[in-house]
């Protein structure tokens, strides 16, 4: 019974000293300035911060050519039978996964065309290997 009663009194002061640590972390006192905050300042949203910092120009995740021009982009929309298989060479605006619509009819399959020709693929700034240049030689199989 003693036991009892030293275990509910440990758990209720436990339970307010929890409680008093987690109000205070996240405070604010009531003058014009923060003193004390755990909570980040949400005047600015990420972007407007990163249009700041970086232009496409400067960006270490910059996709450039082989000549160290930054890349100009536009998508290809290819359908099946656009593209055969055999050696292939990259156009602007080239995708593994458009490549695959063209040759196979199922963009999912791109990872075919990785397989064949990866050490030629490079890497995207997110470490994913998809990163091809216009009139780079690709083997289709």
């Amino acid at each position: 019974m003693k036991n009892d009663k030293a275990l509910i009194f440990l758990a209720l002061v436990f339970a307010a000293l929890f409680s008093y640590w987690t109000f205070n972390q996240v405070r604010y006192y009531q003058s014009k300035e923060k003193a004390f905050s755990n909570v980040p300042d949400t005047s600015s949203t990420f972007t407007e911060n990163l249009a700041d910092e970086l232009t496409p120009e400067e960006s270490d995740q910059t996709v450039k050519d082989q000549a160290g021009q930054v890349a100009g982009w536009v998508a290809n929309d290819y359908k099946q039978g656009d593209i055969s298989s055999g050696m292939y060479t990259v156009k602007s605006g080239d995708t593994l996964w458009e490549i695959a619509e063209g040759v196979y009819g199922d963009g999912t399959m791109w990872v075919q065309i990785l397989d064949a020709n990866a050490s030629q693929v490079g890497y995207l700034p997110n470490g994913q290997q998809a990163l091809i240049f216009p009139n780079q030689t690709l083997l289709i199989p």
